[in-house]
């Protein structure tokens, strides 16, 4: 089966469980998309323990799943629904299929066949499509695709060198040492190597009202950069700034999310860019932007304070960092001119302005890191 066939087979799937009342978050069907991938399915039982293990969280739930999944993996052409799915007798827990739900489900897998030549066209469709353009379930597709991502890291030359049998250059002090236990011969060449660290990467990202389909899809590329082993530091800023760093260090990204809300109180309000800059340079630059690091600034450039007061935090963060990064989604629109008086007040202090308006564009913002 062609990969991309197989991925839209494991999200449909996961629909199929959410409109059954499972809460199935697209995190776990990321989840199940790999353990699959390992797994194979050639083998039905298998396939069924497998993703009872990631999606049942109680045992009252088990039967539902079991029902669930006896009507998307059945072999097509039996005729007719194996049987309804259970009732769910409890409070504050959505109610089981309806008939029309369930013909809805029943067409839902019949347009899936195991070859669908139009699978591998609408998953591209699906990475390249603005954010903001996105339907719910297409949004929890494009946050699955999110979830199985692991970008590679920055790199940069550490300080310190380790012994190796591949090193270039000799250890002359240990050398010397280890010959004195042979008559001043030396019995064996030692060689030291460099090493490299990753390079940390800083985050500051626009959670205002015109960033809000966006930001949230930023704050899980930043926890799919903390899951590869990158040493980043986020913070977001409306009209102050926020750091959550901690908040974001949690294995599933929806409850990074959720701590993220609880956090923050400027969520999807106005706009101060050069204000919160200036306390990120004064406060925290010392402890967490170090000089080898990466910086990248998400926001559309709405500035409501003064763009001069922007001009100036923007240079004194690029003298403190490796590179600076503007992030823009609104970049990857045909047509697109740096209008914005904040826009235009921080270009001539930043490296590169990217584009990041989309699945596809965050893969690319991904490999420019590596690049970096």
């Amino acid at each position: 089966m062609d990969g991309s066939v197989f991925t839209a087979n494991v999200m449909r799937f996961g629909r199929i469980l959410r409109r059954a009342g499972l809460d199935a978050e697209p995190g776990q069907t990321a989840t199940f998309l790999r353990a699959l991938t390992l797994l194979g399915f050639g083998r039905r039982g298998d396939v069924r323990a497998a993703g009872r293990a990631i999606f049942v969280r109680r045992r009252e739930d088990r039967p539902l799943y079991d029902a669930a999944f006896d009507l998307f993996w059945r072999r097509r052409g039996t005729g007719g629904l194996d049987g309804r799915l259970p009732r769910l007798r409890q409070e504050g827990r959505p109610p089981s299929l309806s008939p029309a739900s369930e013909m809805e489900a029943h067409q839902a897998v019949e347009t899936v066949p195991a070859v669908r030549p139009d699978a591998a066209s609408e998953r591209e469709a699906l990475r390249t499509t603005d954010f903001a353009s996105l339907t719910p379930e297409e949004t929890r597709d494009a946050q699955a695709m999110l979830e199985a991502l692991r970008p590679r890291l920055p790199v940069r030359r550490a300080r310190r060198s380790r012994l190796d049998r591949a090193g270039h250059r000799p250890v002359m002090r240990t050398m010397l040492r280890d010959s004195l236990a042979a008559g001043g011969e030396p019995m064996r060449w030692r060689w030291l190597r460099r090493t490299v660290r990753a390079r940390p990467i800083v985050l500051v990202c626009d959670i205002s009202g015109s960033m809000e389909r966006y930001s949230r899809f930023m704050l899980r590329f930043a926890h799919a950069l903390q899951r590869s082993g990158a040493r980043v530091e986020v913070f977001v800023f409306g009209t102050r700034l926020t750091r959550i760093t901690r908040q974001l260090r949690t294995r599933s990204p929806d409850e990074a999310l959720r701590r993220v809300a609880g956090t923050v109180v400027d969520w999807s309000g106005g706009t101060r860019i050069g204000e919160s800059l200036k306390e990120l340079n004064r406060r925290w630059v010392r402890r967490t932007v170090r000089s080898g690091a990466v910086v990248l600034v998400v926001s559309d450039g709405w500035e409501r304070g003064d763009p001069a007061l922007l001009a100036r935090e923007m240079a004194t963060l690029r003298r403190s960092c490796h590179r600076l990064l503007w992030i823009d989604p609104l970049a990857a629109r045909p047509g697109f001119e740096p209008v914005t008086a904040g826009l235009r007040a921080a270009l001539p202090h930043v490296d590169e302005l990217v584009p990041a308006a989309s699945v596809a564009s965050l893969e690319e913002l991904a490999g420019r890191l590596v690049a970096l």
